[in-house]
């Protein structure tokens, strides 16, 4: 090997083991940095390196409390705090709808550092909130305006509302590709359509259409990326012999072999339901006042593997104030992402007992939190880059 490609290979693994701020900065040292840095490998290495996994970073999107209120981002790293025990204070974007060029966005979940924006238009945007890139993908040429309205939602039989649009936003290692699915009810018939766009060919197909028998429909748009797949709390009465006895899912969809499968969830009801990863495995809770239910799936896969968890210690122990009112939000490896009295949100480690104040919100504001990594990964497919 010459001296020059060892120096080259030294200096790549140095800087794999920077995070995103620092390797902004970085490509601007000398060409060589800016090269090395540059490259779509270099960024699928930094991804895969354990020092980048632990980076984790918490999104809060504040939609305000009426139509006119502005859609404001908040970026956190859940690793810095100040004296105070405080996360420090977050980067904000001041109007995601301007920048994005998007109305009233619905955020799906985020995939490798990349977030997927769908507003009420279809139209879609692909952000990562690190690098501060972001890509409008093409408009879908199966849509019509006069056809479908997004995240359409109505009265089940049972009281439930169930969507009949929504998307889900995942990675294909087989063909290393991020792809969206899209499923859709026209207004005018009772054919389901399915389309998938692929970030690789740049490009929308429509894999299914069929008339839409309503045995399975999802009851929460927000999509949970796992696995290589989507998923969704849903409802289904496929196994069932009547259309009004139905039991709760959880809707799948595989991003390699652009599929749906259902998974059976033990619980009886999904109005509160909510689906999470943590510590890599799909977790199940339902959070309402003082009770708490969460179950992990110890198998992927395998219905039969899924395993209720003894509720958190504040269940039992008051470590926080009593007139208080605390929401379970999400996890973070042994931390919990606790809403307090509907303004606040905290940061409570369950292992070490201790919590950190994340935000406050003015009250009764809608806010989504969602934690990402923090990558390099381009929104942008490798044939089409932006014009610098």
């Amino acid at each position: 090997m010459a001296m020059k490609d060892l120096h080259s290979e030294i200096m790549e693994n140095i800087l794999l083991r920077l995070p995103v701020k620092s390797l902004l900065r970085s490509k601007f040292v000398c060409k060589d940095w800016f090269n090395i840095i540059s490259r779509p490998q270099f960024a699928k290495s930094h991804l895969r390196h354990p020092q980048t996994q632990a980076r984790i970073g918490l999104c809060i999107i504040d939609y305000g409390d009426n139509s006119d209120d502005k859609v404001v981002g908040y970026l956190h790293s859940t690793k810095e705090y100040d004296d105070n025990g405080e996360l420090l204070d977050p980067h904000r974007f001041d109007d995601i709808e301007e920048t994005l060029n998007l109305n009233a966005p619905q955020i799906l979940d985020s995939c490798d550092g990349l977030f997927c924006f769908v507003d009420g238009y279809h139209k879609i945007v692909l952000w990562n909130p690190s690098t501060r890139q972001h890509n409008q993908l093409p408009p879908n040429p199966n849509l019509s305006d006069n056809d479908f309205s997004p995240y359409r939602e109505w009265e089940s039989p049972r009281g439930i509302e169930k969507i009949e649009n929504y998307y889900g936003f995942g990675y294909d290692s087989c063909s290393d590709d991020y792809k969206i699915v899209g499923v859709f009810v026209p207004d005018h018939d009772s054919n389901i359509r399915i389309d998938v766009f692929s970030l690789k060919s740049y490009s929308w197909r429509r894999i299914l259409q069929k008339d839409y028998d309503a045995d399975s429909y999802v009851v929460n748009e927000n999509g949970v990326v796992f696995h290589g797949a989507a998923h969704w709390i849903a409802s289904s009465s496929s196994s069932s012999s009547s259309k009004y006895d139905r039991h709760p899912i959880t809707l799948a969809f595989d991003f390699e072999k652009e599929q749906f499968k259902e998974m059976k969830i033990p619980v009886n009801t999904i109005v509160r339901a909510r689906l999470q990863v943590i510590e890599e495995r799909l977790c199940l809770y339902d959070h309402y006042q003082d009770e708490i239910e969460k179950w992990v799936m110890e198998e992927y896969g395998v219905e039969s593997s899924w395993i209720k968890l003894p509720p958190p210690i504040y269940m039992h122990i008051n470590i926080f104030n009593e007139q208080s009112s605390y929401q379970l939000w999400g996890f973070l490896n042994s931390k919990y992402l606790l809403r307090v009295d509907f303004w606040e949100f905290i940061l409570w480690d369950h292992k070490e007992n201790t919590e950190h104040k994340v935000m406050t919100f003015e009250p009764m504001r809608h806010r989504r939190p969602i934690f990402f990594v923090e990558t390099l990964v381009s929104p942008y497919s490798s044939f089409h880059t932006p014009i610098v």
